[in-house]
């Protein structure tokens, strides 16, 4: 008989220990947005709204009770506490917190960069809130020959900077638990980010894991190379580099569900496979073709070939959502392997999006995830 694991959360705010007083918790993990945290705090005796105020800084710590089971998964500014007085009822404080980049969304600023890198860009606009280091992964540093922050955050700056560039800009505790800026590649965030893939089985006995897993392919969310021809400033003719042809994600029909159907209905199944196969092999080619780009003057190969590669993380046109079990080992910007589901859908996938929920209901993990 399996023992029942205990969810564990620990909420200190300003260095307070305030765990008792949280009914609920739900942490949220995102590749393009700040990562943030939503509490709720029951209010019977009206004394906690005058003292969990907006501005202070709340350290979460969540996952099971058991020794290693559990991690610092965020340092937050309270951005919101919102109180509800019922009709009947308990008196209730919802807080909302959010990661360290969200100081860098507060104001608007105009400043123009001249003559230096994307490197130098990012490391300035970070630089005045304090992170114990920037890591910036893109090699070679992009040149920068005019970049004008026109009346956006820095936050919003930076996050443009990393949607031109086909990188990714977020706010994560290193294994010191000191908050570091990364800006690196879409790439090195899909395939390194981690040093262990997790698994995740959909009915597959006591080994099961994940409760329910919704796939789907769509088009749009296939990533494509832009193809273009110009000049750089000196007049040079520039073009994008070939490439080989993109992935077609095709997949065996399995062994398995012979057993588990007719030799009439196995006989139509083998036939749709191979006709179904040799169909999104044409349609998935045209898909993930090469996209023609307008044309403009380009400041040189390397800034050409930086801003108009593909995304490793959407190159199959597949998106989907899931739940499981609560894990704390399951997070934004990594690697997650689905087994027990359709062979078309198994495999690893890049997690886009993950939330922490913890409540009465026990503890469980919502993700969204892409390839």
């Amino acid at each position: 008989m399996v023992a029942a694991r205990v969810p564990f959360w620990s909420v200190r705010v300003e260095g307070e220990d305030v765990s008792s007083w949280v009914s609920s918790l739900s942490l949220v993990e995102d590749d393009r947005q700040a990562d943030n945290v939503s509490l709720t705090v029951p209010d019977p005796r009206m004394a906690w709204a005058d003292v969990l105020m907006e501005g202070c800084r709340a350290e979460v710590d969540l996952g099971y009770t058991e020794p290693g089971q559990h991690a610092l998964m965020l340092r937050a500014t309270l951005t919101r506490v919102e109180t509800a007085y019922p009709e009947s009822g308990v008196p209730e404080l919802k807080l909302k917190g959010e990661d360290k980049s969200i100081e860098m969304g507060l104001t608007e600023q105009t400043r123009l960069w001249r003559d230096t890198t994307l490197g130098a860009v990012v490391r300035a606009v970070a630089d005045p809130y304090g992170f114990a280091r920037v890591e910036f992964g893109l090699t070679p540093d992009p040149e920068v020959g005019r970049e004008h922050q026109d009346g956006k955050t820095d936050l919003a700056f930076l996050q443009d900077l990393a949607g031109r560039y086909h990188a990714k800009c977020f706010v994560e505790l290193d294994e010191n638990d000191a908050e570091v800026l990364y800006f690196i590649p879409e790439r090195r965030v899909v395939t390194l980010r981690r040093p262990e893939t997790l698994v995740l089985r959909y009915r597959q006995g006591p080994v099961s894991t994940l409760h329910s897993f919704s796939p789907s392919f769509d088009a749009s969310y296939l990533d494509r190379l832009r193809e273009v021809h110009d000049l750089d400033d000196e007049g040079s003719t520039l073009g994008t580099a070939s490439a080989p042809p993109p992935d077609v994600d095709t997949w065996p029909l399995p062994e398995s569900a012979r057993a588990r159907v007719s030799t009439v209905d196995w006989r139509r199944m083998q036939a749709l496979h191979a006709a179904g196969t040799r169909e999104r092999r044409e349609l998935q080619r045209a898909l993930a073709g090469p996209r023609p780009a307008p044309g403009q003057v380009a400041r040189d190969q390397a800034h050409l070939d930086a801003t108009s590669d593909v995304l490793e993380s959407r190159r199959l046109g597949m998106s989907a959502r899931g739940t499981t079990t609560g894990t704390i080992w399951l997070r934004a910007k990594s690697a997650v392997v689905i087994v027990g589901v359709h062979e078309r859908f198994a495999g690893e996938w890049y997690v886009t999006n993950v939330t922490h929920s913890i409540g009465t209901g026990g503890y469980k993990t919502d993700f969204s995830c892409v390839r």
